[in-house]
């Protein structure tokens, strides 16, 4: 024989019985309609912080046409010290932007210092190599020639330019983790190539056109005849615009001033606990203790 397993009882809240609970109708409907609009007023402010924590994040500099890409950094000694300055500004706007980038620098030869996708804070440490140090800091008195520090790098770019080699290894980086199309390739130089590198150069941007690599150009003031040739094998428009570097030198700024306290964010979740605290105090309901047994 089957036995029979009794059910347990549900538990049921602690109430008060009421013979007139109709009476409590008006009453019941009006909660309903707090507890709504409360719900939909947290709703709305949940929505809006999650869209003003989105806007916080870095936003990404104009250099890459795909969001990310490769710095190609030329380091040879042609490059002299008053031009280190337009390429502090580059490094600071993807530095301060968050922008994901590798980095690649070259002379004679080729060296991949950063791999594709590192976060452009990683640069900030190169700064001090592209900027006077301030007086009196421990920087200003290692400091050498036109009052750089000697970058750890000096010894090993002694030799001519070869634009060709930078721009090989940045290609390779995006070819071996498949990023090559529609990626971008930032050539920050003076431009002043090896006569002997020039066909090289010509094959290795022919590489770039076949393979829909954008190369793009920050030149260095170069001089004419150099520029003129790089238009040539380039394009005018793969150069970066002196109204394009201060745009995201712009962006920089306007990030560095306006992301030091999210006072909008800020806000919103004062107001989120505001509505958290009132819908307890309007919406919770009623408890109490059992008396005392006398």
């Amino acid at each position: 024989m089957r036995a029979v397993v009794p059910r347990r009882p549900r538990p049921t809240r602690p109430s008060i019985p009421v013979a007139d609970s109709g009476a409590f109708t008006r009453e019941a409907r009006r909660t309903a309609l707090v507890r709504i609009a409360l719900a939909g007023a947290l709703l709305g402010l949940l929505a809006l912080a999650f869209l003003l924590a989105r806007d916080l994040r870095a936003r990404p500099s104009t250099y890459f046409a795909a969001g990310s890409g490769v710095v190609v950094v030329d380091l040879s000694t042609s490059v002299e010290p008053a031009r280190y300055r337009r390429l502090a500004r580059v490094f600071h706007s993807l530095a301060e932007t968050g922008q994901r980038t590798g980095l690649v620098a070259f002379s004679d030869g080729a060296y991949e210092m950063l791999p594709t996708g590192t976060s452009g804070e990683e640069l900030r440490p190169l700064l001090r190599f592209f900027e006077p140090p301030r007086a009196g800091s421990p920087d200003a008195r290692r400091a050498q020639g036109f009052g750089f520090l000697e970058s750890p790098w000096s010894g090993s770019f002694r030799g001519g330019t070869r634009i060709s080699r930078g721009l090989a290894v940045a290609r390779e980086m995006l070819e071996r983790e498949g990023k090559a199309a529609g990626s971008s390739v930032l050539l920050v130089s003076d431009l002043d190539d090896s006569p002997l590198d020039l066909e090289s150069l010509t094959q290795e941007a022919i590489r770039y056109e076949r393979r829909g690599i954008d190369l793009r150009v920050v030149p260095l003031f170069p001089s004419e005849p150099d520029l003129a040739y790089f238009r040539t094998l380039a394009g005018p428009r793969a150069f970066v615009t002196r109204d394009e570097l201060l745009a995201n030198t712009a962006l920089e700024e306007r990030r560095t001033l306006s992301s030091a306290f999210p006072l909008a964010l800020a806000t919103v979740i004062v107001l989120l606990l505001g509505l958290l605290a009132l819908n307890e105090h309007v919406c919770g309901r009623l408890s109490w203790r059992s008396g005392a047994a006398s």
